[in-house]
């Protein structure tokens, strides 16, 4: 879906990049932040950055907004890409009935 929306002009904003915090456990992000010094929300906010998504992380602290801004310092080798790429769990994290109130089901999911 991604890339026909490229295709056809549409930005992409990846909503909910964190996953509720569960993509911050995971082994590969944690090697990977390890390896540039940094969290695993920062490579992950990167990451998705570096594929032109806009990213709106939300967090109540102030030291986690402040460190999510140093997502856009971090440069990814071809590895570290492929290597975030390959996590697509093919789940579901955000239901689609909980982002909006029109009826409208692009994916012809119906949720109530």
């Amino acid at each position: 879906m991604t890339d026909w929306a490229k295709d056809h002009g549409i930005h992409i904003t990846s909503y909910m990049t964190l996953a509720y915090g569960k993509a911050l456990q995971d082994k590969v992000i944690g090697r990977i932040a390890t390896k540039h010094q940094a969290t695993p929300a920062q490579v992950i906010l990167s990451w998705a950055m570096a594929l032109g998504y806009s990213v709106i992380p939300s967090s109540t602290k102030r030291e986690n907004l402040q460190s999510n801004l140093k997502a856009t310092e971090l440069k990814f080798d071809a590895d570290d890409m492929t290597a975030i790429a390959a996590l697509g769990r093919n789940e579901r994290i955000v239901s689609p009935a909980f982002g909006s109130c029109f009826e409208i089901h692009v994916f012809n999911e119906v949720t109530r």
